[in-house]
């Protein structure tokens, strides 16, 4: 057994080694183990392969093992059939958990109006795969589902976002985050779940509308014109609370510019420049990124003049701070600083 599991963990690493980007879930069950699930006799079964996965070259190669082994292959393709295959996100925001259970970690957020792809269904749980890639899973209670040509429909239609908007709807008053997606004709405002409202606080404007005003703007001032003063939250993506790299994913988005959701994943992105102890070379809107026990953790837009915007825990949300203070907190995440890149 330690050759297959060897020979399925190499199957993983090369199809599917990040898992937020990826399904990769496979065991093997033993003969007659309490996994197998094939219809003969539980002493004269063969072990099985079991599990799923979003990458069909996976799923092939984990077919040849189980073939090869002599192993009955119990391996499925996500999405499954039967599901409807879309999802559209009604409630304001969704949080997407590491598992379908209420008490785990959030990972991420996606917002109202969001068009998803529905990977599988438990119970009233999804998972989803997210408009940047992150798959995850969310409760049935923040989406409507549907066939795939209604969520087209939808998203074909939704070209204007909320900044920060209150619609007034005959159900009552209802609150958007910054870069929720809505349809927008003379005025009214065609919510996710069909409801149609007016704007009563904030504001309302086309996509490209704003992508004109983010393209006048610096990002780092594009930052804290959206999200100045917002609170620090693990995986989040609003001015309700955000972490860093959905800071630097929402500005760079308004941009028309798509970005991985985690610093590590953005890390990747771009161009590198030569990283410079005071600055020098530096352009408003490059990205700063700092590593914490060998990995990349943080992620900040250089202001220019050794600022730096960002949303860290240590200074509870979003702000400016000068990269070469002598604060500790900005000595020590200037120790941490591995690397520059350039979109």
């Amino acid at each position: 057994m330690d050759k297959i599991e060897r020979a399925v963990d190499d199957i993983r690493r090369k199809w599917a080694p990040d898992g937020r980007l990826a399904v990769f879930e496979v065991s093997i069950a033993p003969k007659g183990g309490a996994q197998d699930s094939v219809n003969v006799g539980a002493q004269h079964a063969a072990p099985l392969l079991n599990g799923v996965t979003t990458v069909r070259d996976a799923r092939d190669a984990l077919r040849r093992l189980a073939n090869d082994a002599g192993l009955v292959d119990g391996i499925r393709l996500l999405p499954d059939e039967g599901n409807a295959p879309a999802a559209v996100v009604t409630a304001a925001l969704a949080p997407l958990l590491g598992e379908p259970r209420l008490a785990t970690p959030r990972v991420s957020e996606v917002l109202h109006g969001e068009v998803l792809d529905v990977l599988e269904r438990r119970d009233d749980w999804l998972r989803v795969r997210a408009p940047d890639g992150y798959i995850a899973w969310l409760n049935t209670g923040y989406v409507a589902t549907g066939p795939a040509d209604w969520a087209e429909d939808w998203a074909e239609r939704a070209t204007a976002r909320a900044l920060s908007a209150d619609i007034l709807t005959t159900d009552g008053r209802r609150r958007l985050p910054t870069g929720a997606r809505v349809a927008l004709r003379r005025g009214v405002v065609e919510l996710a779940d069909g409801q149609r409202g007016a704007v009563a606080a904030g504001n309302v404007r086309r996509e490209q509308e704003l992508r004109v005003e983010a393209r006048h703007l610096a990002l780092p001032e594009l930052a804290q014109k959206w999200y100045a003063g917002a609170p620090y939250l693990w995986g989040g993506r609003t001015e309700w609370g955000i972490d860093c790299s959905g800071l630097v994913q929402a500005v760079y988005g308004a941009r028309g510019i798509t970005l991985p959701r985690d610093s590590d994943q953005q890390f990747g992105q771009g161009e590198e420049i030569v990283m410079a102890s005071d600055g020098a070379g530096y352009e408003a809107g490059d990205l700063l990124f700092f590593a914490e026990r060998g990995r990349v953790s943080h992620v900040a837009l250089w202001a220019g003049a050794g600022r730096i915007v960002h949303s860290a825990l240590s200074r509870g949300g979003v702000g400016g701070d000068n990269l070469f203070g002598p604060e500790p907190r900005m000595v020590r995440l200037r120790e941490c600083l591995v690397g520059a890149r350039r979109l």
